[in-house]
């Protein structure tokens, strides 16, 4: 038969070891947790392209027309099938768009809705223009909206632009 020596020291080797596996547990919780979270994010697909930026210019009266610029971030180019929608009030046919600095397709939507589609990479920091026809001595207003494909992110991007004209003075954004 045991002693009461030998009785409370294998309680007390109990007790320790069971606090050693509670401990080993809770410590291994938030690490199960971590491994569970990164093949989740990882199995979303999405690559971040960053801050690419969708600008509107009025461009240089007689030389060059108002439109917009694309600009891919600085790290990741903006992917093949992103794309640019152009809708403008105040004239009835928005004119012809141009693409220079890349490669695009212009489809017409309607006499005032244009969409623009990268049929190539545009390589990180590199800039896309498209400008229309119209001339900023007549009163219109351009909005833009970029579209990236499924499957990417753009954590900081300027997806919006637009560009106003009075007849006198032009404004874009």
């Amino acid at each position: 038969m045991k002693t009461d020596d030998e009785i409370e020291t294998t309680g007390a080797k109990r007790l320790i070891e069971r606090r050693t596996v509670v401990r080993t547990a809770a410590w291994s919780v938030p690490v199960i947790a971590l491994a569970v979270a990164a093949p989740m994010a990882a199995a979303s697909g999405d690559i971040d392209l960053g801050a690419y930026q969708l600008t509107g210019t009025c461009g240089i009266l007689g030389v060059v027309g108002p439109g917009f610029t694309l600009t891919a971030g600085p790290a990741q180019p903006l992917p093949v099938g992103t794309t640019v929608v152009i809708t403008g009030s105040g004239v009835a046919n928005i004119g012809v768009f141009s693409v220079t600095g890349g490669t695009a397709s212009v489809s017409v939507l309607s006499g005032t809705s244009r969409q623009i589609t990268l049929t190539s990479a545009l390589a990180a920091g590199a800039t896309l223009a498209f400008r229309t026809t119209l001339s900023i001595t007549v009163a219109f207003t351009l909005n833009a909206v970029a579209s990236i494909p499924t499957g990417y992110a753009a954590t900081g991007g300027k997806a919006a632009a637009s560009v106003s004209s009075t007849l006198v003075l032009c404004s874009a954004t």
